[in-house]
Order: C-alpha cells, then structure tokens, then sequence
C-alpha cells in the first residue's frame, strides 16, 4: 500500500506523484507533467500583478490559468514530491513542473511580494503563503462592497448603468465570499435603489409568484423607462401639427391683402415704365398695354368712361384713383395725374 500511495502533511492518503507520472507517457496533452514549448519559466499567466489588495481576483485569475494547462494539482496537494530513493526519475519531472509553476506565481506578484515568497522551495508553499497574508483582509473589502451596494441609488442615472454598477458589486463581493448571494436578495437590492418613479412597477414585481430572477426584474424595468421616454416624445410634438400640415397642403391659403401688393410692388419695381423691359403688361388684368399703377379695372374708371357710372355726380372712380396716384407719387414714382390716361 505504501508503494501505491502518498500520504500528505494533512494525513490524507494521495496517490503517489511516480506513479502518475509513469501511468502516462509525459508527452500526453492530459499527463500533469506535461510541459508545453510555450510554458517557460519567463511566461506572466495574467495580465494583472498581485498588489495585495486584489488577492481575490487574482487567485480566481490564477486557478483557472493553471487550470488550464492541468497544473493546478501541484499547488492544492494533489501531487506531492516523490522520495528520491523510490523515484529518483519521477521526482526530476516533478521538480521540474515545481519549479516552473513557482517561477509563474512569483512573476504574477508585485516586485516587492515576490522577494518575499521567492525563497520558498515549492509553488505550494508560495501559494499557501499568499493566501494565509492576504485573504485575512476579505473581512474588510466585504465590509466595504456591502456598504456600496447597500447606498447605491440610480438618482439621475438610467436603468441601465444603475444595474450595470450594482451587477459589478455584486461580481466582486462573490470573489470575497464562498457563499454567494441568492437571486432574491439581488432582486431586493435592485428594486430599493430605484427611483421613486418606479413604485408602481415594483410593487408589481414583488406581488408576482414565482419570484423574478434579478436579470428579470432588469428587464421589466428597462421596458418600462423605454416606454416612458417614448411617452415623453411624443407629448413634446404639437398634437395638431400633422392635422394642421395636412390641411395646408390640400388647401393652401391665397395671398392676403398685403402678400398681393408686395407681389404688385415687386413687378413695378422689375418691369415697371422706364425700365427699358418689353411692352407694359398688367399684373392685375393680365393685360398688355399698360402698367398695373393705369389699370381702371383695379383703380375705377374715370369721369367720361363708357363703363364709368352714369351719374355725373359720382366720385367713386376717382376717389381710388387720387388714392393710389398720392401712393405712388410719395414713393417717388414720378408720374403724373395726368399719365394716368395719356
């Protein structure tokens, strides 16, 4: 049996590292005693040194970059050196695997951590020594992260940067705990730090059976502020200007008053007399022959007129006509009364 075995520092009963060695040729890819080409001594596994103040992440970084390249046996106790004088030839391939997983931790630590475990003999015992320093105070950064999350409010944030905040406290409080938070108190966190907005929809939350799950209760809230904002959206747009804009474009409005004598105006001022242009068109009659300023059928007829009223007494044409040659002569026209009628 004691061929067979190994028996740990805890008493435990291992089975004996020679053995695995020879089970399996070391070239296999799942033999722990493989080495890779790549896997030297220099190699850094992760990217992110141990400070001591990120012992917990930089233990998880750790057991899944030795996990795998099938070294994590060597440093939890599950491969332990063989005895010189039973397996001279498996304890080289051992100390040699040793080595080079010690050599890995220590270029993951800061300068001044790796002078500390540099001098161990094995990577178990630098692991061992890591981990005794440095977990000591997960006390504290739990401490720390449940306060965080406990004041962690949305105030003038979205939903989601509000929930993308408290999912990462939540990641980092896992690396300090073994045991992990349920779905139901992640839940409650997230509804007490809403705003007060979202009373109604979280009084939903809580009455629904079974209970959501926290990427649930995300999800419904998320919906929810969308369709506020669309809400807000469409509020802000005048609730009659597509009706008005339809109905200008069926019935465009005619000119007023003052459009039509700008209208007017613009045409004397291009095509009015002197301009040296071609014969004088009307633009009220759509006449040719004269200039709108001579147009009786705008200004009145004048005394003497076939068309003029017959009542000698009547002033109704010249009224207009006095009217709008005073107009034009204050604007500088320089006519006449008497071009009038020419």
């Amino acid at each position: 049996m004691a061929e067979d075995n190994h028996s740990s520092s805890h008493g435990v009963v291992l089975p004996n590292p020679s053995k695995v060695g020879k089970e399996k040729s070391p070239t296999d890819l799942s033999n722990p005693y493989f080495i890779h080409p790549s896997d030297h001594s220099g190699l850094v596994l992760i990217s992110k040194p141990l400070n001591g103040d990120n012992y917990s992440s930089w233990k998880r970084s750790m057991i899944r970059a030795l996990n795998t390249r099938n070294k994590l046996r060597f440093i939890n106790g599950s491969i332990l050196a063989p005895s010189e004088a039973d397996d001279s030839e498996g304890l080289a391939i051992w100390s040699r695997c040793n080595d080079i997983i010690h050599s890995w931790i220590v270029n993951t630590c800061d300068p001044e951590i790796a002078d500390n475990v540099n001098f161990y003999s094995t990577a178990r015992e630098v692991w061992e020594d890591l981990d005794t320093r440095f977990s000591q105070g997960n006390l504290a950064c739990i401490f720390e992260i449940q306060r965080d999350i406990v004041l962690h409010k949305q105030e003038t944030t979205s939903v989601s940067t509000y929930y993308t905040r408290l999912k990462t406290l939540w990641d980092e409080l896992g690396m300090h705990c073994e045991t992990p938070q349920s779905e139901q108190q992640k839940v409650m966190q997230f509804l007490m730090g809403l705003n007060e907005s979202y009373s109604a929809i979280r009084g939903q939350i809580l009455l629904m059976k079974p209970s959501f799950s926290v990427c649930e209760a995300y999800s419904f809230i998320a919906q929810e502020e969308k369709q506020r904002h669309l809400g807000v959206a469409s509020v802000s747009i005048e609730p009659t200007s597509v009706a008005t804009m339809a109905v200008r474009k069926l019935y465009p409005p005619s000119p007023g008053k003052n459009e039509r004598s700008d209208r007017l105006d613009s045409n004397h001022r291009r095509n009015g007399p002197g301009s040296g242009k071609v014969r004088p068109h009307c633009t009220y009659c759509d006449a040719d022959g004269h200039w709108f300023q001579k147009c009786y059928k705008l200004h009145g007829y004048p005394l003497g007129h076939p068309k003029a009223k017959s009542n000698p007494g009547s002033s109704s044409a010249r009224p207009n006509y006095f009217a709008v040659n005073q107009a034009s002569c204050e604007e500088g026209s320089g006519y006449e009364e008497d071009d009038w009628f020419g």
